[in-house]
């Protein structure tokens, strides 16, 4: 597993993940084409401003993408909190792909001082992120309502230190 910048180029990447129902089944639905462009144009912009990371995990087995892991400026609640989100293509889910791209990325965090504590916010219907935060070591603070697309969805607040 590697990771590499996000790009101009990785707009494919952002479509493959957000319209797919599979994927966005716990965010609100599929994200709508003229959303799409906007959020990547927006990730692009973030990443050149200096308050997102956001990077394409390659695979080991094919070194082709798998999917997107990020770091960001973000809020919960009015509260101004550092997030990590990671989204992954079907056919390469349950392969512990997004713990490995995660990990790394909380250690380049921790290298690099990014801030103290880190904040996953995953839907408490995804059985899968809620275990790579256990497994991690994040600890679940609470629960939040966060609205990705459309109406706002339950999530679970976990929290790690730097």
């Amino acid at each position: 597993m590697e990771l590499r910048n996000y790009s101009q180029d990785d707009l494919w990447l952002t479509e493959a993940l957000e319209s797919n129902p599979e994927v966005m089944r716990d965010l609100g639905g599929p994200t709508p084409k003229e959303k799409l462009i906007k959020a990547h144009e927006r990730c692009l912009k973030s990443v050149e401003a200096g308050t997102a990371w956001l990077f394409v995990i390659l695979s080991d087995e094919t070194n082709r993408p798998a999917g997107t892991i990020g770091i960001w400026d973000s809020e919960v609640n009015g509260i101004p909190v550092l997030e990590i989100c990671w989204m992954i293509l079907p056919e390469y889910q349950g392969k512990g792909i997004a713990t490995n791209a995660a990990k790394v990325l909380i250690e380049r965090a921790r290298s690099e001082k990014k801030g103290k504590v880190l904040h996953a916010l995953t839907a408490v219907t995804n059985a899968a992120s809620n275990a790579i935060c256990r497994k991690l070591g994040f600890s679940l603070i609470g629960e939040t309502d966060i609205a990705y697309n459309g109406p706002p969805c339950r999530n679970n607040n976990w929290k790690i230190e730097l």
